[in-house]
């Protein structure tokens, strides 16, 4: 398992009071915060266990480039935020660039009792804004209210405290956690020597992410579209991916459609239908055969709660067709 281990230090100093409203008459008591934010991605190990065949191998080397930003081992970014706990006013901020696993900043607060939110790698995230971010109780992560969404382009880390001070405790632990999940899709196609092109989405993931609570928001349905990875070797194997947020952690199933357009126009579409919610942090590989017809069956000994039902149309994909 490939444990991933940023930590942070907010030393704070004499005279270097830096509130968001730059008040220095109120500048407060030092205070030590330390985080830690952990990634425990076991990817190294997952890929080893799920694809263990020499014909996977160029499959699992495309995986491996394509997950590099979202399971990365560097915090590019950070957004620090700070709400006094009483009146949630924001008190203070810290949003910078630091390419590294390790920074520090010298601040001093006023002895109160703080709300404190803190959010890793939203800058690049092209898809994912930050809302209604003037309140710790409202703030959240959010998916664009169009309802076909492309892949996230970065893994979204986050964390809350409740900071209470007083004249013995000045030193707080912030761990933030992974709240992004991404799927591959990888399909043999060797039995199917007319596919043209071929697209696909997932459907039954969250769309929002409140951040003080912690809890994800379904409130909007969302198309997350799959993006095809980069096979640099020849192979019948393709490998579509996708990054967003977990599903429901219930009985709700989550599904993906694929449609394959063959040679002849003729479009086959699968929708397989996942029992297992796809948790946050997670990387969810599901393997498929196709048939001559362009038909997804799922490989039963890797994915035995993978259920499918197929259509055939001669109808036009929906624009989204990747070329093979």
């Amino acid at each position: 398992m490939k444990r991933l281990w940023y930590i942070l230090f907010l030393p704070f100093a004499l005279g270097a009071c830096s509130l968001i409203d730059d008040d220095l008459t109120v500048c407060g008591d030092e205070m030590v915060i330390e985080y830690q934010v952990q990634l425990h991605t076991e990817l190294e190990v997952q890929l080893d266990t799920e694809l263990t065949l020499e014909a996977e191998e160029p499959v699992r080397a495309a995986l491996e480039k394509w997950l590099e930003p979202i399971f990365t081992d560097k915090a590019k970014d950070i957004d620090l935020r700070f709400w006094l706990a009483e009146t949630d006013e924001m008190r203070h901020r810290i949003q910078e660039i630091i390419n590294d696993n390790h920074t520090s900043y010298t601040i001093r607060l006023p002895k109160e009792d703080y709300m404190h939110l803190a959010i890793a790698n939203i800058a690049d995230n092209r898809q994912v804004q930050v809302f209604a971010g003037d309140s710790s109780a409202t703030m959240a992560l959010c998916l664009p209210t169009d309802r076909d969404i492309e892949p996230l382009t970065t893994g979204l880390y986050t964390g809350r405290l409740l900071m209470e001070m007083n004249d013995t405790i000045r030193h707080f632990d912030v761990e933030l956690y992974m709240v992004t999940s991404a799927v591959a899709l990888i399909i043999d196609s060797a039995a199917c020597p007319a596919l043209q092109s071929m697209e696909g989405y997932i459907e039954g993931t969250a769309n929002r992410f409140s951040v003080r609570d912690s809890i994800f928001g379904f409130e909007h349905a969302r198309a997350l579209w799959m993006d095809r990875l980069l096979i640099e070797e020849a192979t019948p194997l393709t490998c579509l991916g996708t990054v967003g947020f977990p599903t429901r952690q219930m009985d709700d199933a989550w599904t993906i459609t694929f449609t394959a357009t063959l040679t002849d126009n003729r479009h086959t579409t699968s929708v397989l239908t996942i029992k297992d919610p796809l948790e946050a942090g997670e990387l969810r590989i599901i393997k498929c055969y196709m048939d001559d017809n362009g038909q997804l069956n799922p490989d039963i000994e890797h994915d035995s709660e993978v259920g499918v039902t197929v259509t055939f149309d001669w109808n036009q994909g929906s624009g989204h067709d990747i070329d093979i």
